[in-house]
């Protein structure tokens, strides 16, 4: 008797051990940036990178897997086992819009991926050189009325709020406006402020730092209400260029298939890094606007891009 009870006990305990190894990250973490080094997801990656290896004690390291949008590095994340070892730091750009208006990307944001927790929020900006004659969007409308050839607008990728910026103006003012896609705001900055393009649409990070230093001159954002970085550019809305009321986010992904125990753990982490003080400052210098989210939150968020930009794709076609 006290053999068998001594077995039970033992199964038990090998049991009990390998469901809480089950439970653990495996070691390294892996934070997959489907962008060149350099870029503010990369930066973001990397001011967090060490501290969610101190608050989960495991190793992190960053991955660049840039390419075709983010989409090499975030099929590579698709693909990953969901085990804890991968994740995912992106644009809702290359998570939720790529695979709607590219259907050779191969994943799905809804179906294929875990949200694990936002990290910023940033708008869109229009601007124009400093030699334009344009001191405000209505003017610049009224310049590409009387000048069509000057009716073009430079964007940092193919799809999402740039296109949507650019449908908006077409629409509200009746004017023809030409898309002319760079490989990110690092390719197109330089043209926009030499003048070889009359406007151009980048990230808020970017078109921050171009204003403050007397590069460029921003006529309208996006979003719902003005940035707290640009308090005197108006919105699209207040402009009467509807249907711009909206934001892009930075979010941590995992493969799906990932424990909500690890789930849980890793949001955790995330949330107490985000509320270090000079994270947060850091953040703020980046041009983005904090927003944390627990896992509820998370999912919702995913949820409302996902049904946003699924329409817009439907309406396009």
């Amino acid at each position: 008797m006290l053999k068998k009870r001594t077995l039970i006990v033992g199964a038990v305990a090998v049991f009990a051990a390998l469901a809480a190894g089950a439970q653990d990250f495996k070691t390294p973490i892996k934070i997959v940036v489907p962008f060149a080094p350099g870029g503010a997801t990369d930066a973001l990656a990397r001011l967090l990178g060490p501290r969610l290896s101190k608050e989960l004690n495991q190793a992190v390291i960053v991955d660049n897997r840039p390419g075709a949008s983010g989409q090499i590095g975030t099929a590579a994340v698709k693909a990953a086992p969901a085990d804890g070892s991968t994740f995912l730091l992106a644009l809702d750009h290359s998570v939720v819009v790529v695979p709607l208006i590219t259907p050779t990307a191969g994943y799905d944001a809804v179906r294929d991926f875990v949200p694990v927790g936002q990290v910023a929020r940033f708008q869109w900006t229009f601007a124009v050189p400093l030699t334009s004659p344009a001191k405000s969007l209505p003017e610049f409308v009224d310049m590409v009325r009387k000048d069509p050839q000057s009716g073009n607008y430079g964007v940092p990728l193919q799809g999402g709020v740039p296109d949507i910026i650019g449908a908006a103006i077409t629409r509200k003012a009746n004017v023809k406006m030409e898309s002319i896609a760079f490989g990110g705001s690092a390719q197109l900055m330089p043209q926009l402020i030499g003048g070889q393009l009359a406007s151009g649409v980048t990230g808020e990070p970017e078109g921050v730092q171009m204003a403050r230093g007397g590069k460029v001159r921003i006529l309208a954002i996006s979003g719902g209400k003005r940035s707290s970085l640009l308090p005197e550019v108006p919105t699209f809305e207040e402009l009467g260029f509807t249907g711009v009321d909206v934001n892009s986010f930075n979010a941590f992904f995992a493969p799906k298939g990932l424990s909500p125990v690890l789930a849980e753990k890793f949001n955790t982490a995330l949330r107490a890094v985000l509320k270090d003080t000079e994270v947060q400052a850091r953040i703020k210098e980046m041009s983005l606007d904090l927003a944390p989210t627990d896992l509820n939150q998370s999912a919702a968020e995913l949820a409302r891009s996902y049904a946003f930009w699924n329409d817009a794709a439907k309406q396009k076609k």
